[in-house]
């Protein structure tokens, strides 16, 4: 907001800032302008007010374009309320006071904030008279009466017009809303996945190993043999009797090739199988007052966790995961017959669907967004949303929420915790499937 002010000084007011270069808080004139704008600050409506400063309205006092003059430092509330209670008391809005260092040493910039106007609000009236001075050249007289009803429109606060007098009364005349009181159930478990690099090169050299023998020990041995049903066949004719079977260099080509593939895709093709081996999450969601909430929207965040879809066990068997080292094909097929790479969609394929969820860094990202939440009816996720999985080998993930409903000119938040289950590698993921 500062910086807005230093660019652009006066032309930066809106309905929620009004910025002051100067303010003589012995003066009478002077601070009935802040009486005017703190009545008509506290009469905005609150659909406008909350999109600005979470509804907040705000004068600055000693700040300017290009720079922070600042007002002598020192000034406390009390001082001003004398000054400019008898304008808003009784029952008048609420405001703090806050500061700011200034460009030079015993000056302050000072910040008035009005509470964000509810609905169920008083139509807030000026309290008391004043009638300013004589304008001077360059200066605007202030005055305030008794009864009148003062709004803050964009750069500048006036008098209701009869319009927004009939919106006022409309503002009062809406019963608050009480706070909401929301639930969040994590159902299911996360899970851990052996990702070590000596699970992945025993992996690796456990089928290049089988492969070679499949692959390589049939020419050597019947060469040795010498026997007569080979005799006078040359080495590539031999080859041929067996599609599969390669010279020394063609399978430690095809190996090398087959191996940088597993590689990359290891983690990948491990989290598939989570996803069809292991039970979704599932998230419940509750209101526990009597009332609907509208437009609610849960955003959900698990720490050092990353989400995999939910799959079909028929599309993570080992041959479409893991092919093999080197794969039979025809002579006249030169590629290596490897799979395309899986392309796992972000979040539910239905744009309609509520939830939402994303990889961020080190954490998982659920986003719930309902159009209304029933009482004493919770909503809860598909179980086939996504599963998690734990970077860490750890007990239970924590994680936050932060939860937004439309009305409430606040959001809610609370901590979740979630179990992770045994670390898992390649052969139990695939004794859970049966495979």
């Amino acid at each position: 907001m500062l910086a807005e002010i230093l660019a652009g000084g006066d032309t930066a007011e809106k309905h929620y800032l009004e910025i002051k270069r100067q303010l003589d808080f012995s003066s009478k004139e002077e601070t009935t302008k802040l009486a005017k704008f703190i009545l008509g600050a506290a009469n905005r409506l609150p659909a406008t007010a909350d999109r600005h400063f979470g509804g907040y309205a705000v004068m600055v006092i000693g700040a300017e374009k290009g720079g922070l003059p600042g007002v002598p430092a020192g000034t406390e509330v009390l001082d001003i309320e004398q000054k400019i209670n008898k304008f808003l008391l009784p029952g008048g809005p609420q405001w703090e006071l806050e500061r700011a260092p200034a460009d030079n040493p015993g000056q302050e910039v000072l910040f008035i904030l009005v509470d964000p106007p509810q609905d169920g609000d008083p139509i807030y009236l000026c309290r008391a008279e004043y009638q300013g001075e004589k304008s001077l050249p360059g200066k605007v007289k202030v005055n305030l009466s008794n009864g009148d009803i003062y709004v803050r429109a964009q750069g500048q606060t006036r008098k209701a017009t009869a319009p927004e007098i009939d919106d006022l009364v409309t503002r009062a005349g809406k019963k608050s809303l009480p706070m909401p009181e929301l639930t969040i159930t994590l159902e299911g478990d996360a899970h851990h996945l052996d990702l070590t690099p000596e699970r992945l090169n025993h992996f690796i050299d456990s089928r290049v190993e089988k492969a070679r023998t499949e692959h390589l020990s049939l020419p050597a041995s019947a060469a040795a043999q010498g026997s007569p049903l080979f005799a006078g066949l040359s080495a590539q004719m031999l080859l041929g009797l067996n599609s599969s079977s390669l010279s020394p260099e063609a399978f430690n080509r095809q190996a090398l090739e087959w191996e940088k593939q597993i590689r990359a895709e290891w983690q990948e093709n491990l989290g598939r199988i989570a996803g069809a081996a292991f039970p979704g999450l599932v998230i419940q969601l509750g209101n526990r007052q009597s009332n609907f909430l509208e437009a609610v929207r849960f955003d959900l965040t698990l720490k050092d966790a990353y989400g995999v879809n939910t799959e079909d066990a028929e599309d993570v068997t080992p041959k479409k995961l893991f092919p093999p080292v080197i794969t039979r094909r025809s002579p006249f097929d030169h590629g290596l017959g490897l799979l395309a790479p899986n392309f796992n969609g972000i979040g539910s394929a239905l744009s309609r669907y509520p939830l939402k969820w994303k990889n961020v860094g080190q954490n998982l990202h659920i986003t719930i967004e309902l159009d209304q939440l029933r009482p004493g009816t919770p909503w809860a996720s598909d179980d086939d949303d996504l599963v998690v999985i734990s970077l860490n080998h750890v007990t239970t993930l924590s994680g936050t929420w932060r939860a937004t409903v439309r009305g409430h000119h606040e959001a809610f938040e609370g901590d979740v915790s979630l179990p992770v289950h045994p670390e898992q590698n390649i052969n139990t993921l695939y004794q859970q499937l049966n495979l």
